[in-house]
């Protein structure tokens, strides 16, 4: 259940203020009872239970295993976390805790008191912050339809399936952040197989964390469960607090993995490509160029580079600023990805430098292409500026036969045609 609303049973005015500052940051609603007669009351009143309750020691007097005890007899409290707020650390003994304490914090660590607030609405957010999917493969009608309304009444969207077989055919398409698996199910395939099948490293539900249930308390089948690679083991029947739970810390992890997963798949995008254009980077060119380079050598495929330098970059940005030449420099990468074939490598080399690599294309073909582009370049006018750019254009050959000789006959060629007067196409000598 989310947290959206808690109980303070405390006398101390200034106690109050801080605890209601705490929870209102947290957006929790919270009611507040100066002695514990009213706190039992109060809780009778509710007709959705109380997420947390927080008591000060000052009204417990001897007796603070008496409030806890009575307090896990109440209907729909028996799990609820209760923090004990004490004067002094030495006040009580740790041992309350297991009279159903969850926390004890002195009034000196509310900074701990408040990071524990901030955990248990952790706990809970995903549940009202996310849509989150759950596969239930379940034979048993009955309990299919019990676990479906627990995880429902806990914001889980279900997906119920009969056997195995039936959900398999949906892995391409069905997403998921949990999958809920009995052992025994109708078809051929137990949950055991399934999930063996399920953590092969090509199927699509590889990562889903999964939980494992079985009516028999076998200790052999709950390892060979977990070593098939279930995330966890229920064995049944059921109790509502076991699922959720297990489901939630299931749906966190899940979300941990998903977060590190595209935190990865930036960084690797960040070192591949340049981030002011987009284009692919040095780096990223030159552990491409190698193996494209061997490779259209083996089977003679005709393989040529284009090296572009924009001309009289500077005087923009001593003209314009920064601002306006990383304008024409984003305007000059857009125009020769549009104009570029999806197998090319289109990089950014550094500065106003850029380089085609264009397999499957000869001289004649590459000069053609870097004719066009000049062409664009110069009718575009990049950031509302008249520019031009200079392109040297090599072929793979006998005499070129590797990337830095290719490359280095490309980039000469940039220079002869700039001393030629810029704006024009030089093929390498």
């Amino acid at each position: 259940m989310a947290i959206n609303k808690a109980l303070v049973v405390d006398n101390s005015k200034t106690s109050q203020a801080i605890l209601g500052q705490i929870f209102s940051v947290n957006d929790i609603e919270v009611d507040v009872v100066g002695d514990t007669e009213n706190a039992f009351a109060q809780l009778n009143k509710q007709d959705i239970p109380y997420s947390l309750i927080v008591v000060s020691s000052s009204l417990l007097k001897d007796e603070p295993e008496y409030f806890a005890l009575k307090l896990r007899t109440e209907k729909n409290y028996a799990h609820t976390p209760l923090v004990l707020l004490t004067t002094r650390s030495t006040e009580f003994d740790r041992s309350y805790y297991a009279v159903g304490y969850t926390q004890i914090f002195t009034r000196t660590e509310i900074g701990k008191f408040k990071n524990y607030v901030e955990q248990v609405l952790c706990r809970s957010t995903y549940a009202k912050n996310n849509e989150n999917k759950v596969i239930i493969i379940e034979d048993d009608l009955s309990q299919q339809l019990v676990l479906k309304a627990i995880l429902e009444s806990n914001f889980c969207e279900c997906t119920c399936y009969n056997a195995a077989e039936e959900a398999l055919k949906h892995a391409g398409d069905a997403e998921a952040d949990v999958i809920i698996v009995d052992f025994f199910l109708n078809g051929k395939m137990t949950g055991m197989e399934f999930i063996s099948e399920v953590r092969n490293l090509d199927h699509p539900w590889k990562r889903i964390p999964i939980l494992a249930t079985t009516a028999l308390d076998d200790p052999a089948r709950k390892y060979e469960f977990l070593r098939a690679g279930a995330n966890d083991y229920l064995v049944k029947p059921i109790e509502t607090l076991d699922v959720t739970v297990r489901v939630e810390n299931m749906i966190k992890y899940k979300r941990l993995v998903d977060t590190v997963e595209a935190q990865r798949e930036e960084m690797h995008y960040l070192a591949m490509h340049d981030q002011l254009t987009g284009l692919y980077n040095r780096h990223y060119m030159v552990s491409q160029v190698g193996g494209r380079i061997k490779e259209a050598q083996r089977h003679r495929i005709p393989y040529s580079i284009i090296v572009l330098d924009i001309d009289h970059f500077k005087s923009v940005n001593d003209t314009w600023g920064h601002d306006k030449g990383d304008q024409v420099l984003k305007a000059i990468a857009d125009i020769l990805k549009t104009h570029s074939r999806t197998e090319d490598i289109v990089a950014r080399l550094g500065g106003e430098e850029f380089i085609l690599l264009l397999a499957h294309c000869d001289l004649m073909f590459a000069v053609k292409k870097a004719e066009e582009l000049r062409a664009k370049i110069e009718s575009a006018k990049p950031a509302g500026l008249a520019l031009t750019a200079s392109f040297g254009v090599a072929e793979l050959s006998q005499a070129l036969n590797n990337f830095d000789s290719l490359f280095k006959a490309a980039d000469n060629a940039v220079y002869q045609a700039k001393h030629d007067g810029r704006n024009r196409v030089q093929t390498a000598q």
